[in-house]
């Protein structure tokens, strides 16, 4: 996601604190992640699934595709503080908040009674769909220097929503298996998930356009007052 009309690439307060935080989160995810694989490689070998598509699978869900992009900006920052790469982008920082806040609330208050869970599946679950929906904005709203945003990011935030749609699709037609019932082909038929699609995308692009006014509005609070 570039930064559309922005001189540079956003800045964040570089101290230990904002690192060792972003730090914290990569690490909290990534072992999310591979511990989630783990759990179902073990299940996939009980069913007799092979393990190559375990992976596929799991990658099938746009909560791990949120949670990995966490986990990339975030341990990016980490190691190597601001820069001008892709995931070091104000656009791309900005984007992953709205990513995680969409699957948190979306899961949480649509998802959850169809995906009961206990044990150590329940706590992987807590992690990616309320722990780090929580923990990432907030890690961006104390850290992110206010202003960096434009209303160029605004389209660009439903490139990666798009796209995942369009794989979960395929893979749906393929398998006869969907992630999420609101793209169900089979059940709703072509023209309805199209349109929840298109409803989807308006929610990240108020979502997004939203958050650059916060952001817009923050940067007036904390600018310093001028004299004439």
């Amino acid at each position: 996601m570039a930064d559309a009309g922005m001189p540079d690439a956003g800045m964040i307060d570089d101290s230990g604190r904002a690192r060792l935080l972003a730090g914290g989160i990569a690490l909290l995810v990534g072992a999310a992640i591979v511990v989630q694989l783990l759990l179902n490689l073990d299940r996939a070998a009980a069913d007799g699934v092979p393990a190559w598509q375990v992976p596929f699978r799991l990658y099938g869900y746009f909560t791990i595709w949120a949670n990995t992009l966490v986990a990339l900006v975030t341990g990016h920052f980490a190691l190597r503080g601001d820069g001008e790469s892709l995931l070091a982008r104000s656009g791309t920082r900005a984007a992953t908040v709205v990513y995680i806040i969409v699957v948190g609330v979306i899961y949480n208050t649509l998802l959850v009674q169809y995906n009961p869970q206990t044990g150590l599946r329940l706590a992987i679950d807590t992690i990616f769909h309320t722990i780090i929906p929580t923990a990432y904005p907030l890690w961006w709203l104390m850290y992110v220097r206010r202003g960096r945003l434009g209303w160029g990011h605004v389209v660009p935030v439903i490139g990666l929503p798009l796209a995942y749609c369009a794989v979960a699709m395929v893979r749906g037609l393929l398998t006869g298996k969907y992630a999420y019932f609101f793209i169900d082909i089979g059940k709703y038929g072509l023209a309805q998930v199209l349109f929840n699609i298109a409803a989807l995308a308006l929610l990240y692009v108020g979502l997004m356009a939203a958050l650059i006014g916060l952001d817009r509005w923050l940067a007036r609070q904390t600018a310093p007052a001028t004299t004439g």
